[in-house]
């Protein structure tokens, strides 16, 4: 009521593209033990953990752009990164 903010059509933006962030990176990694845990390598397993994966880089450079990017989308990241 008083003193309350409403949110704005960013706020709620970056919440929205933070929780499909979220989505992607579980998708990502279930894809990933899919992959993993099939003995016979499957071409269109291998594809989908790379389509997930670039979803994934994708909308988290959207979110960098942004300035939205959470703590740990950004721990996910740079752990990524450190394999490379």
């Amino acid at each position: 009521m008083f003193g309350r903010r409403k949110p704005t059509l960013r706020e709620a933006g970056d919440e929205a593209l933070l929780d499909l962030i979220y989505q992607v990176k579980d998708k990502w990694r279930s894809a990933q033990k899919t992959q993993a845990n099939v003995r016979g390598l499957d071409q269109t397993l291998e594809m989908e953990s790379k389509i997930q994966q670039a979803k994934f880089e994708f909308l988290y450079r959207q979110a960098r752009q942004r300035k939205v990017a959470s703590d740990a989308v950004s721990r996910e990241v740079a752990s990524r990164n450190a394999l490379r």
